[in-house]
């Protein structure tokens, strides 16, 4: 399956974005205060498929807040997630464990998980975790 064929024009993005920021609405629920403590720069939404896009870095600090929001995403509705990394400066094994979780939540409800944009750096603290196979340069999902 071919993710970049689910995503809609970039407007039905951006206002299925902003409908999720209202009160009980899921993503933003946390506000915007919660989802930069999580390293978590913008979130993307199309009906099931999200984009979350990481920013500076991710440690054992952000870690928590981010397994949290990423856990949302899933509760809320999300079943095929890419995580891109392109704005990440540093990943610490904590931070990139985070995707443990939420890997295996994902496959509970058949989704998948992509991470994209790692540098190597961030690449080389995925696949020693064991976790190199969710990388990727396409936008092909890893079930």
């Amino acid at each position: 399956m071919h993710v970049s064929a689910h995503i809609p024009p970039a407007a039905t993005v951006r206002r299925a974005r902003r409908a999720s920021r209202l009160p009980g609405g899921g993503i933003g629920t946390g506000g915007a205060r919660h989802l930069r403590r999580a390293g978590i720069a913008r979130v993307l939404v199309a009906g099931c498929l999200v984009r979350v896009t990481l920013r500076g870095e991710i440690t054992a600090r952000e870690a928590d807040s981010l397994a949290a929001q990423l856990r949302r995403l899933v509760q809320d509705g999300c079943r095929h997630l890419i995580v891109d990394l392109s704005e990440v400066t540093y990943l610490a094994r904590d931070g990139a464990g985070v995707f443990f979780g939420t890997l295996r939540a994902l496959k509970d409800v058949g989704g998948s998980l992509v991470v994209r944009g790692a540098c190597p750096r961030s690449a080389a603290t995925l696949h020693c975790l064991g976790m190199g196979r969710l990388i990727t340069g396409q936008d092909t999902p890893v079930t």
